[in-house]
């Protein structure tokens, strides 16, 4: 005759509960503001890195469980960033809060690398700074701030309309040769020469547009302009003369005090 096998059931708790409650907060979590269990069980849960903020292991704690370190709370927190989070329960007393990355739809990330491509259809408020290194072509800009861009860069449109409030490049030159380098366009040279003139190079080839203004401070002393061939003149003779020079199709127009 057979043995009979008996099998008992298990225990089976009077309440049992999975939840997921989401919120978010700018301020790091207060550690009693939950209720936590940690059975012995749970050893490894609440020996996390930051799992326990009461810095304590009992079988029974009070503190909140913040995963997967307290330091995301309370490093991260500064400027008024705000940090979306899960709660996480099993049972009225057991409660794991993960740090998420979305609230009400809405995107919180300290840092964020896309290797895709980003399609925004609203407004995109930007209030750092700005670093693109390949193009970037939209069909307007907007700014309430300053607009920059590296002098090394360039600002490429069809029309560009506002109030100019720009600096003058200035160089001073008192050595008997300078050439002229169309990157600077715009240029204006304060002339003092140290010896009886300065000779200024014109290039062969410049931009359309490409402008140089000069002015002759020193009392008997020249300045020479070589390759400037539609203007009056090639000199300045006259302490506080002036010229300007222009660039058309590759020859250099003059205006001024030119003799």
């Amino acid at each position: 005759m057979q043995d009979e096998i008996k099998v008992s059931e298990g225990y089976q708790p009077a309440h049992q509960f999975i939840s997921f409650v989401e919120g978010s907060s700018s301020v790091a979590p207060e550690q009693s503001s939950y209720p936590l269990q940690v059975l012995e069980a749970d050893h490894n849960l609440n020996h996390l890195d930051g799992g326990d903020p009461g810095g304590g292991y009992s079988p029974w704690v009070t503190d909140i469980l913040v995963y997967p370190s307290s330091e995301y709370w309370e490093g991260l927190l500064e400027d008024g960033k705000v940090r979306p989070y899960i709660d996480f329960s099993i049972s009225n007393y057991n409660t794991l809060r993960i740090p998420s990355a979305i609230h009400n739809y809405d995107l919180y990330v300290d840092d964020a690398k896309i290797y895709g491509d980003l399609t925004i259809d609203g407004d995109t408020n930007l209030s750092g700074t700005v670093q693109v290194s390949g193009e970037i072509q939209p069909s307007s800009i907007s700014t309430e701030g300053g607009f920059i861009v590296s002098s090394e860069g360039d600002v490429v449109a069809r029309n560009i309309s506002g109030t100019s409030n720009t600096k003058a490049l200035i160089e001073v030159v008192n050595g008997a040769g300078y050439t002229f380098d169309p990157v600077k366009t715009g240029l204006f040279i304060i002339c003092e020469p140290d010896e009886a003139g300065t000779s200024i190079a014109l290039p062969n080839i410049a931009p359309d547009g490409t402008t140089l203004t000069v002015q002759l401070v020193s009392a008997g002393k020249t300045v020479t302009f070589t390759n400037l061939y539609k203007s009056k003149g090639n000199l300045l003779t006259e302490q506080y003369s002036s010229a300007t020079v222009m660039c058309k199709n590759n020859t250099w127009y003059g205006i001024g005090d030119l003799v």
